[in-house]
């Protein structure tokens, strides 16, 4: 489907009835936005609730504070190369 949408002066767009219909996006439908090379966008649509049950189930049983921990090491040993000014 393509549709082609104009934005208002807020930089709003609206998606159509059809494609919101199809795939049932109602308000409050939570989406990330992402810049996807030059002139594009990717709208994904996301289920905060889906997420939340699908990482319980994943992570059941093992220890949160070191998945936590190796995280934050990755974090900030790439922070460090992206940003060597800030560790000055």
């Amino acid at each position: 489907m393509v549709e082609v949408v104009e934005a208002d002066k807020s930089g709003r767009i609206v998606i159509p009835k059809g494609l919101r219909e199809e795939l049932d996006i109602r308000e409050k439908t939570r989406f990330i936005l992402t810049k996807r090379g030059e002139g594009q966008l990717l709208l994904q649509k996301i289920d905060v609730e889906e997420i939340a049950r699908r990482l319980e189930g994943e992570l059941a049983g093992r220890d949160i504070d070191v998945i936590v921990e190796a995280i934050r090491k990755e974090v900030n040993e790439k922070v460090k190369v992206r940003y060597p000014d800030l560790s000055a």
